[in-house]
């Protein structure tokens, strides 16, 4: 800044200019702008792989609201992510089913540990059905303190029946095997072991 000083008669007499040094302000402001820059691409990389997992991928905290969810999950409530952050199971399904996964979760809270089950549900955006094997895992907070409720769930559909299937090729082998009065044996020479039918 410049400032011109006069006399007493308003003629100049002088400048008096100060100037500061503002390249370490600059640099700081540079710095700034680049970790917003790396924070917003960490984000958009991180929300991509979340959305690219084929399970469902949903965040509640220790009341039960809802955080954060991937699109699959948008898939299964049939509603954008601005309509499912803030609310509840009890806002988005039946009461039955929102008492279910209320359950579960503090199951897994009171654990400390993450918790394995199975449920059926329908997608609200097709109405088609999926057997899901639905892991949840407490979420603590950098004193160790639990906050919250991590979700995911596979689609195990094609196995279960893959497994019923093989079960019920079991059971008709058997049912053969007696209806025509044969057996099948294993036996183990190595252990000894025998099994037969």
């Amino acid at each position: 800044s410049t400032t011109l000083q006069r006399d007493s008669n308003g003629n100049p007499l002088y400048f008096i200019t100060s100037v500061i040094d503002t390249t370490k302000q600059k640099q700081a402001e540079q710095e700034i702008i680049k970790a917003k820059e790396q924070t917003e691409r960490s984000e958009a990389q991180l929300k991509t792989l979340v959305n690219t997992i084929p399970d469902l991928v949903w965040m509640k905290d220790s009341k039960g609201v809802y955080l954060a969810a991937n699109q699959r999950f948008e898939n299964l409530i049939g509603k954008s992510l601005s309509d499912i952050i803030g609310k509840t199971d009890y806002d988005l399904f039946t009461k039955k089913l929102a008492d279910s996964f209320k359950q579960r979760d503090q199951e897994a809270i009171a654990a400390g540990e993450p918790r394995v089950n199975e449920e059926e549900v329908e997608f609200a955006n097709d109405g088609h059905r999926e057997i899901l094997e639905t892991i949840k895992t407490p979420i603590n907070d950098i004193e160790g303190h639990i906050t919250g409720v991590l979700g995911i769930s596979r689609n195990i559909t094609e196995r279960k029946r893959a497994v019923e299937a093989l079960y019920e090729s079991e059971r008709l082998l058997r049912e053969s095997q007696t209806i025509a009065r044969l057996g099948t044996f294993v036996w183990d020479l190595s252990t000894g072991l025998w099994k037969s039918s």
